[in-house]
């Protein structure tokens, strides 16, 4: 094969991989269950465009509102991951771990503190994965505030843990481990506009408010990744707690209630009685 043949099929094929190379994807978050907005919604969706963690996030942590979760045991997030780009998504079989945000602000005489911690990558040459990293702030406590990630799999990488505690308000996450996730997306291919729901995307593992004047904020996301020729950026979602949720109406103290209409039946019933004791009255 002649030698100019031979470099126009290898620039062809480089220029092909090239351009397969170059294509980016974006995916976007929803949280679907575990927590309800100030307007009583379930569904929450992203508020602002955010490419991932790793960008400034100060300005995006006052929205959405949402109510205060129960404390007690771990809570888990079930969030909607949607492939918002124009390519399609292939997701491999080893996962990278769920990176997540955690931050108190705009309580008086404190500034605002954040702590981010990054999911592990994961290692798709069979070799173990990357542990997630561990950040945390804990200034005026008196409640005790764990930061903890969740572990490597095999190649998978774990999970961010992140946690931010300022005079008694406090709020811990721990994201998801790439095996957790794995369940959900490995193999998967998201078309552009399809969706995946992933249970347990993050948990909030402790929570407390002391101030009603501040924010306590939380955020994850899923660390860039790049399979099948295809860069995959998650955008990041994040919001703010804003209190307790209205309680529930209470039954009338007085005791008083309202007494309904009579219905046909009883007026029936009342009608057939007032005849009987008519006619025995005539008899007698």
């Amino acid at each position: 094969m002649p030698r100019s043949i031979r470099f126009a099929m290898l620039f062809s094929l480089l220029t092909l991989a090239a351009a397969r190379a170059g294509h980016a994807a974006l995916l976007s978050l929803t949280l679907v269950s575990g927590l309800f907005s100030v307007d009583g919604a379930a569904v929450i969706p992203e508020q602002l465009s955010q490419e991932s963690l790793s960008g400034s996030t100060i300005a995006q942590l006052t929205s959405p509102l949402l109510y205060d979760p129960a404390t007690g045991t771990p809570l888990g997030l079930t969030v909607r991951i949607a492939n918002i780009s124009n390519v399609e998504v292939l997701f491999p079989d080893v996962l990278p771990g769920v990176s997540v945000l955690t931050g108190v602000l705009g309580l008086p005489g404190y500034s605002t503190r954040v702590n981010t911690a990054s999911g592990g990558n994961a290692d798709r040459s069979g070799a173990p994965g990357a542990e997630g990293a561990i950040s945390r702030t804990a200034l005026d406590l008196t409640l005790d505030l764990l930061a903890a990630g969740s572990p490597v799999s095999g190649s998978h990488g774990g999970g961010g843990g992140a946690a931010t505690g300022v005079a008694d308000n406090l709020i811990s996450i721990t994201g998801a481990s790439g095996l957790e996730i794995a369940a959900y997306l490995a193999g998967i291919r998201l078309s552009p506009g399809q969706w995946v729901d992933v249970p347990n995307f993050a948990w909030i593992t402790a929570f407390h408010r002391s101030d009603d004047e501040g924010r306590i904020a939380f955020g994850f996301d899923l660390p860039t990744f790049s399979f099948g020729g295809v860069s995959v950026t998650t955008g990041a979602w994040t919001g703010s707690f804003a209190g307790a949720a209205p309680a529930e109406p209470e039954d009338d103290p007085s005791g008083s209630t309202d007494v309904p209409e009579p219905g046909t039946l009883p007026l029936l019933a009342i009608g057939c009685l007032a005849g009987a004791l008519s006619r025995r009255r005539r008899r007698g």
